[in-house]
Order: structure tokens, then C-alpha cells, then sequence
């Protein structure tokens, strides 16, 4: 299940297996059409259903979230609808499309952005065809600060370190912050995430930016989402377990893991942390030292 990228010709439409399939729309941000390619291997439903992502926000290239098509809303059998603090034109656009009495179905949207406590917008990056969100699309503020003292290689790489202690915020508050958002995403929707993310986020590398995350993590949100939707999709626990646990070919969402800073590493346990770790950035592997490195130069490979 590689990342999914955007059609020329259609909508992002995964299952439907049989003559006649009803639909399944999920809508919501880049989480969602992890979330419905998972959901689409599930393969004991009553009805043969496709799942049809339909995204709130702008894609690259794109000029306005892309509508479903009409042949697709008009067989419509349940909406699966992410949770948004702000509601986006594109959802109240999408729900007049449905037919009447099309049951709805709430979920949260996974967000953490305590492990990367200076994240910023980074001026410096430009699109291209290769990387349509630049090759280094997460900032950071303190290694700006660095990158504009001219400082390279080791030397900026300690000036970072140091600079970064000494204007680290309260971490502990970042974490509480986070938390207490998700569990009031719970009290939004039908099915609850803020316990799975509170249990798990130490022990496991869930998030590999603030929304982007592992393929256990889509897993679990599927499985919830099942757990949900049985009552409208049919199907069975223990299928959705075997069916999910089957998708060998996705390892999470996107191409890149947002290095986490060893100080935030520390503050809040990360069992799964340790300096000799590499990340996944595009192809490259880096540890945390040489991720920081390349990016405050913003070097090329």
C-alpha cells in the first residue's frame, strides 16, 4: 500500500470488487485515504462496498478539494466523517450531495505536536516535480536561526543542541496540551482514539510528523472504524482483525519520519528513541545528528 497520490482522471477509490458495489465515503485530511485503502481489505462485509476518499483540503496541483463524483454519492450507503475543529466548505458541499437519510459516522483525526516543539513554516523550500512539498517540508525554527548565522556541518549542529536547550518550552505542558485536545475530539465523535494514542505513543514510533502516522496506527483507526460501521457494513471482528493484519504492503503514511529532537525524546519516555536511530526521509536514512545537520544547510542528495 504505497502513498496514495492523486488521479488525473478519477476519484481515490479502493474496493468494489463486485457487479453492482454500494459506497463507502470517507472524508477528512491525509490520514483518510490510508484509512479507507485499509478499510477496503476487509473482505466479509454483507454488501460488496468501494471506499471513496474525498478530501478537505487542497490537493498539490489541484485548485479546490476535488468533489465525488455524482455516481458515487448517489450509491452512497454511509458517510465516514473525520472530525474538524473548523468545518471546511468541502464537507457541508459533500453532505448536500448524499441521499437523504445516508447514516454519518465520526471519527477523530490523530495529532500530536509536542515531539516537535519548534516546528515552523520554512521559507527556504521549493516545490518541484520530485517533491511536490519540498524536500525538507516540516521547519524548524531554531535551526533557521542557525542556518542564518552561517553556521554548517558539526559546529551548527552543536550550536543547535545548544541553542535549542536553552529555548526549549515546558514540555510537559506541550504533551498536556495534545492530549487534552484529542480527548476532546472524543467527546465529538463516534469512535473514541484518545486512549489508543495516550497507551501507546511512548512505545511505539506512532506519529512520524503531527498527523502523518504508522501503519499500526491507521490499523487500529480502521479497526475502530469497523467496529463502528458493523452495523451498517455487516462483517466480523474477527475477520476485520485477520484482513488487517494481512495488508503487507504498507509501512505508514508517506515517505518521510520528522526526526524527534533527543531533549523532547527524553521528557516524555520515548521507549522507542535512541541516538543511533535512523529515520526515513524519502530514500535516505539519517539519525536525528545528521537529519539536523542536512537540514539546517538544506543540502541537497
Amino acid at each position: 500500500m504505497t502513498a496514495p497520490l492523486p488521479s488525473a482522471t478519477g476519484p481515490w477509490c479502493w474496493g468494489g470488487r463486485g457487479a453492482a458495489p454500494r459506497t463507502v465515503i470517507v472524508y477528512g485530511n491525509c490520514q483518510v485515504p490510508y484509512l479507507a485503502r485499509m478499510l477496503a481489505a476487509i473482505d466479509d462485509l454483507n454488501d460488496d462496498y468501494r471506499f471513496v476518499f474525498a478530501a478537505n483540503h487542497v490537493l498539490p496541483g489541484e485548485a479546490a478539494p476535488r468533489p465525488v463524483p455524482e455516481a458515487f454519492t448517489r450509491s452512497a450507503a454511509l458517510l465516514l466523517h473525520q472530525y474538524e475543529e473548523h468545518e471546511q466548505p468541502a464537507a457541508r458541499a459533500l453532505r448536500a450531495q448524499l441521499p437523504a437519510g445516508c447514516p454519518v459516522l465520526r471519527f477523530p483525526s490523530y495529532l500530536l505536536t509536542g515531539l516537535w516543539p519548534f516546528e515552523c513554516p520554512d521559507p527556504r523550500g521549493v516545490p518541484d516535480a520530485a517533491f511536490p512539498y519540498t524536500r525538507y517540508p516540516l521547519g524548524d525554527m531554531i535551526a533557521l536561526e542557525i542556518a542564518r548565522q552561517g553556521l554548517r556541518g558539526a559546529l551548527a549542529v552543536g550550536a543547535y543542541l545548544d541553542l535549542s536547550a536553552r529555548k526549549m518550552p515546558n514540555l510537559q505542558v506541550r504533551l498536556q496540551r495534545d492530549l487534552e485536545r484529542m480527548r476532546r475530539y472524543d467527546t465529538q465523535v463516534d469512535v473514541p482514539l484518545f486512549d489508543h494514542v495516550e497507551a501507546n505513543f511512548r512505545r511505539e514510533h506512532l506519529f512520524w510528523t503531527n498527523g502523518h502516522v504508522s501503519r499500526p496506527a491507521v490499523a487500529e483507526l480502521a479497526r475502530r472504524v469497523m467496529e463502528a460501521a458493523r452495523p451498517v457494513l455487516g462483517g466480523s471482528a474477527d475477520r476485520t482483525a485477520a484482513c488487517l493484519a494481512a495488508v503487507d504492503d504498507f509501512g505508514g503514511m508517506g515517505s518521510h519520519q520528522h526526526p524527534v529532537h533527543p531533549m523532547a525524546a527524553e521528557a516524555y519516555g520515548l521507549e522507542w528513541w535512541a541516538p543511533d536511530r535512523t529515520w526515513q526521509w524519502y530514500d535516505q536514512q539519517w539519525t536525528y545528528f545528521e537529519y539536523i545537520e542536512r537540514y539546517i544547510g538544506y543540502e541537497p542528495w
